[in-house]
């Protein structure tokens, strides 16, 4: 069944649609952006640092990317937050000393805001450290939204084999549920869907109809953030579209 994957396309896309088409060329878009980033504009700042970041209208310059990131967090944007922290776990390229709990407490602002991408890097960075509970919470959050990396380690989290004394107990329910609705939401590979009805032809009854009832009942829950973080350039368009920069 593609329903699934059709209908939470639509839910994380129909934001980025309402988004004018850019009018403008890259260059244009960057010197309205500077505009508004010089006059302490939070989310034109973040915009300007993905701008160098990845190169796209400007000459890439991490160096000059990092400092937007920092100024537009300070300024309250959650998106370059957890770009910041994106810097701190890997992606500085020698501009800083990566630093796990650093690169943790930026990305946990962008992860209580709302946005999913944040919320799995976070259970990675909880699994890294121990704490499968914590890792679970996030994962469940991201799940709510249909996010594909959530679905998964939703899934999977519950079907450790040292979940119980890791303090996340085995749940055949939750595990492959929570495993078909992923498998619903991307390109599933063969190997997986194997494995899963190898997994559900060894559950009770019951449980697979309580997995199906979890299946039938689930509708993905986007927030705005993470619509926005998905939409790339076309956020920056619509805010200079709006701003009249």
């Amino acid at each position: 069944m593609r329903g699934l994957m059709i209908l939470i396309g639509a839910v994380l896309v129909a934001a980025i649609a309402a988004a004018p088409l850019p009018a403008d060329p890259p260059s244009a878009r960057v010197a309205a952006l500077e505009r508004l980033a010089a006059a302490g504009h939070a989310e034109a700042t973040y915009h300007l640092g993905m701008a160098w970041h990845t190169g796209s209208g400007v000459a890439q310059d991490k160096a000059k990317a990092l400092d937007a990131f920092r100024r537009a967090a300070e300024l309250g944007d959650p998106l370059a937050a957890y770009k910041l922290g994106c810097y701190y776990d890997g992606q500085g390229d020698g501009l800083v000393q990566d630093d796990e709990a650093i690169a943790y407490y930026f990305k946990s602002i962008a992860a209580e805001a709302g946005y999913a991408l944040a919320q799995t890097d976070l259970a990675d960075l909880d699994i890294r450290r121990g704490d499968m509970v914590g890792a679970r919470d996030w994962l469940e959050r991201a799940a709510a939204q249909g996010w594909p990396g959530g679905l998964l380690g939703y899934a999977s989290v519950h079907n450790l084999a040292d979940g119980e004394r890791r303090g996340v107990p085995r749940d055949r329910v939750k595990t492959a549920a929570y495993f078909r609705l992923f498998t619903q939401a991307v390109d599933a590979s063969q190997k997986q869907l194997d494995w899963l009805a190898a997994f559900e032809r060894k559950m009770s009854r019951a449980e697979r109809e309580q997995a199906a009832a979890i299946v039938k009942a689930y509708r993905p829950a986007p927030t705005a953030l993470t619509a926005k973080g998905l939409s790339g350039s076309r956020s920056a368009d619509a805010l200079v579209a709006a701003t009249g920069r």
